[in-house]
């Protein structure tokens, strides 16, 4: 992979201050379209479109949503929460995996209010749709439909578990701290949602995998809209159904709660602080433990509620939020105060909370599981009630942000019974309390969204990977603008043997699925509509410093784009010395971070992006580096005359005039765009010549930085004088 470990340490306060700025910007996936939902949908649009339409339609399904579905057998009647009124006509559902139709009875569509509301932390609809199932439904994941009278579409993706029988187990995937929007080991962490859809459809398959249970932090800020789509369009490539709660994180920079609930975390995920679902016998319940970390009393009010609904019953309750209430690994039994100094801090300080929870836990013997995040390790503890029955607290590493040493981005496979046993299985070390995740860290698994949503392709490296997996299994979100047997023909597969290939019909866009055995650890695979033989642009935006001296840090921001199938990777190297260049991930999929030292001899940094066709650019930065300046004294001359001491004088050489140039070639056929158009022969190369003291695309010079920075200063003084006076 190019892209390494970012160095932190050493940025100044502007960059910090400027990423701070800059990251609830960061953009949607390469290659995926703006997208502009506010109606209802009447066309097929491409994939990334029609999954953020679902959630981002001024009318729209509130519940049941992707990230709390119903669960519901044959011949039952469900209910749909709606943000509007809508005159609904017909209603049907399509199974995720086999793309079959089942048409919905609709009895009823009930007007609740003029508008939404927000009530006890969770946003009660507008409307009221009552459905039922046929009796001969089958069981699976399903997409649901409405069919408005105008011929609009209200949709919501992954929405409806269709059971026949309770199951007797789940094979359930723990998944916490995504942190998407920030950058981690020199990657984007939406970047790194591609490895977790490659990872659990592929355990759905090779293990059984049932469900996802996400623990918040999805988002580093929670008001980065562009994260929370990433986030949606990923998650809805999974073949198994997924319950969100929310974190800290998710909170972040939210003005209240109408915004975190219909703006931000609730609008893309769950629009509920609280929320219980049931499938089969297993119950589920999402708490927030919100910015504080602590799931506050009107939140333990809830729990209480939902368990004494069905105690004595037989079912299996298991719980989910993001602060974990211990904070070390272990195995604990009796009152709260004997095991005090093993709490997370935040719970400990709230400790009349700790005992109110666990005085209902002790009381609903039906609760086995507590999943939380946070602590970016994890830290599993299993407490015993007094009749010895266990409450597994499951606390999981964090799956693509920042850890403490030793540990390491993974995910958490834990199997639950019918009759209450649980196991975790820990595929690639022997399960302990303080490890018993999937270190991710060496399934380096990437995706790219083609233009027009007619390609879709994956590129892998899992030789460090742990678990030896014969077999991956990958999705293709693809238009229906090209046909469905145009895909099925047009498969690349390196690296890997197709087992079997299906297009699946969703409804508003087809999902290819492909099983394929490993031949080799590193591949790609790409399935598409139309060729790609359009080489990648490389703009540069900007140089700084635009005047580099030796030993300073030259920084470097380019953007690569690609009408086709994608970018397959970027690199960097030094004009002059040969060598190579670390790649860092930007804030937005499409920006890449070079930055190197300047030495004498460097002419410039050759930055290479090539596609996953094979099509290359070459982007050439300029940089004359002087050789380190001398300083040499000159003595004053001998005199016989002592009544002065003449002052020595200093000759310095006078500074070389630099200039930067940035040129981009193209070694395919077509070349990237850029501004001044030079003709040599056949081929077009292009340049763009960058003024000296100034930098590519409008970037910041040094010494602009500087002077900034000396202003500040000065105001800092002037007001500290101000001060000093009027106190004096």
């Amino acid at each position: 992979m190019w892209c390494l470990r970012t160095p932190v340490a050493g940025a100044s306060l502007l960059l910090l201050a400027a990423l701070a700025l800059l990251a609830p910007l960061a953009s949607p996936i390469p290659g995926a379209p703006e997208a502009t939902a506010t109606a209802a949908i009447s066309e097929a649009p491409e994939p990334w479109q029609a999954v953020l339409q679902s959630v981002e339609t001024e009318a729209r399904i509130l519940d049941p949503t992707w990230a709390k579905p119903l669960a519901a057998r044959p011949g039952d009647s469900i209910e749909v929460e709606l943000s509007t009124y809508v005159e609904v006509a017909t209603a049907y559902v399509v199974n995720v995996e086999t793309g079959s139709r089942v048409d919905l009875t609709v009895e009823s569509v009930e007007k609740m209010a003029d508008s939404v509301s927000i009530k006890d932390g969770y946003v009660v609809g507008a409307a009221l749709a009552r459905l039922s199932l046929p009796s001969d439904a089958a069981p699976g994941l399903y997409n649901l439909y409405l069919v408005l009278s105008d011929g609009d579409i209200i949709w919501m993706p992954h929405s409806l578990i269709v059971y026949d029988a309770p199951p007797e187990e789940l094979v359930i995937l723990h998944l916490t701290d995504t942190q998407l929007g920030a950058i981690d080991k020199g990657i984007l962490n939406d970047l790194k949602l591609a490895r977790y859809v490659a990872l659990i459809n592929t355990l759905k398959y090779e293990l059984g995998l049932n469900l996802v249970v996400v623990t918040g932090d999805i988002s580093d800020i929670g008001i980065n809209v562009s994260s929370y789509r990433n986030w949606v369009f990923a998650m809805n490539q999974l073949l198994v159904p997924a319950f969100t709660a929310p974190g800290n994180h998710d909170w972040a920079q939210v003005p209240g709660l109408k915004a975190f609930l219909l703006d931000f975390y609730g609008k893309y995920n769950v629009p509920a602080r609280y929320w219980a679902a049931k499938w089969g016998n297993f119950l589920f319940i999402g708490l927030d433990s919100q910015s504080e970390g602590y799931v506050e009393p009107e939140g333990l009010d809830f729990l209480e509620n939902v368990l004494s609904q069905y105690s004595g019953e037989n079912v299996v309750a298991m719980i989910m939020f993001h602060h974990p209430i211990f904070s070390d690994p272990g195995r604990y039994k009796g009152d709260p105060e004997s095991f005090r100094g093993a709490l997370y801090g935040s719970w400990e300080s709230h400790f009349d909370l700790v005992e109110r929870f666990f005085d209902i836990i002790n009381k609903y013997e039906i609760v086995k599981v507590v999943f939380a995040g946070h602590v970016h390790r994890d830290a599993d503890a299993i407490y015993f009630r007094q009749d010895n029955t266990a409450v597994y607290f499951i606390t999981t590493t964090t799956s693509m942000h920042g850890h403490p040493q030793g540990y390491f981005w993974g995910a958490k496979v834990v199997r639950v019974t019918a009759d209450g046993q649980v196991e975790v299985i820990s595929l690639d070390r022997e399960y302990r309390l303080e490890k018993g995740s999937i270190d991710t860290t060496g399934f380096e698994v990437y995706s790219s969204y083609g233009t027009g949503g007619k390609s879709y392709s994956w590129i892998y490296n899992i030789e460090d990977f742990g678990v030896a997996l014969e077999r991956l299994t990958l999705v293709y979100p693809l238009s229906k603008a090209v046909p469905a047997e145009v895909y099925k023909n047009n498969l690349i597969a390196e690296g890997l043997t197709p087992v079997d290939i299906r297009i699946v019909d969703q409804g508003l866009y087809y999902l290819g699925i492909g099983t394929f055995e490993i031949d080799s650890s590193i591949g790609k695979t790409v399935m598409y509509g139309e060729p790609d033989e359009t080489p990648p642009q490389i703009e540069v935006q900007s140089v700084v410093p635009s005047k580099p001296f030796p030993g300073s840090i030259v920084t470097i921001q380019v953007k690569v784009s690609d009408v086709g199938w994608g970018i397959e990777r970027i690199y960097a190297e030094v004009l002059g010395t040969g060598d190579e260049v670390p790649v860092f991930s930007g804030l937005d999929p499409s920006i890449y971070v070079i930055r190197t030292q300047a030495v004498p001899g460097m002419e410039g940094i050759k930055v290479t992006a090539v596609d996953i066709a094979g099509n290359t650019s070459e982007a050439v930065i300029e940089l004359e580096v002087p050789a380190p300046q001398t300083t040499t004294t000159t003595q004053p001359p001998e005199t016989t005359e002592t009544t002065e001491t003449e002052t020595a004088k200093e000759t310095v050489p006078e500074t070389t005039t630099m200039e930067e140039t940035v040129e981009t070639t193209t070694t395919g056929e077509k070349t990237s765009v850029t501004t001044t158009t030079v003709e040599t022969g056949e081929k077009t190369a292009t340049a763009t010549t960058v003024e000296t003291g100034q930098t590519v695309g409008g970037g910041f010079d040094s010494s602009l930085i500087i002077l900034g920075a000396a202003v500040a200063a000065a105001i800092i003084i002037l007001a500290a004088a101000v001060y000093r006076s009027r106190a004096g």
